[in-house]
């Protein structure tokens, strides 16, 4: 009776090893890219390609303290981002931590006459702007290194992304990250 026992333990924890074997093969993350400026992507599930920015444009005064509350708009040049990615994209990048620090927001783009936009919000007595929260597309965030302030991490929408354009936006309007995400067929 006790070696069928040792048995099925035995045979438990082999299926818990290969278990954890199979998931940490399915999420390997390769070591943190030098460059902590860019915004980078997942390829071939193994390196990191950055994403080419785009310089946004607005007409909101995000250097200076808000007189009153506007709202305006972050428009980029174009009607789509040259960088296509699936539905699934991960996006990682280098953020600090700390009070009232956020990472940059992953963003829906729409279409506005040969440009792509977001709405920006400024409110009176802050400085910097806000994305209008119906446009923040809600990220899972997983930190994957940390040094001091400095974190690495993963941006993951919760839910698939539609087709459309992407954008992630920072503190800095002239450096915006965007993707495109297509239809299955279109690719």
């Amino acid at each position: 009776m006790a070696s069928k026992t040792y048995i099925q333990i035995f045979v438990f924890l082999g299926l818990v090893l290969l278990t954890g074997q199979i998931r940490s093969g399915q999420e390997f993350i390769p070591p943190p890219p030098i460059d902590h400026n860019l915004i980078y992507m997942l390829v071939e599930q193994s390196k990191f390609a950055a994403l080419p920015f785009e310089q946004g444009q607005t007409t909101l005064r995000a250097d200076v303290i808000a007189r009153s509350d506007k709202v305006g708009y972050i428009e980029l040049k174009g009607e789509h981002s040259a960088t296509v990615k699936g539905p699934d994209a991960r996006v990682f990048l280098f953020t600090t931590e700390g009070p009232g620090k956020h990472p940059p927001f992953l963003v829906w783009l729409t279409a506005h006459r040969g440009a792509r936009r977001v709405t920006a919000i400024t409110e009176r007595g802050l400085r910097g702007f806000a994305i209008a929260s119906e446009e923040i597309i809600k990220p899972a965030v997983r930190v994957l290194a940390r040094d001091g302030d400095m974190v690495f991490i993963e941006l993951r929408p919760r839910t698939s992304l539609v087709p459309g354009e992407y954008a992630i936006i920072g503190d800095d309007v002239t450096r915006i990250a965007t993707f495109r995400v297509m239809e299955a067929s279109q690719h």
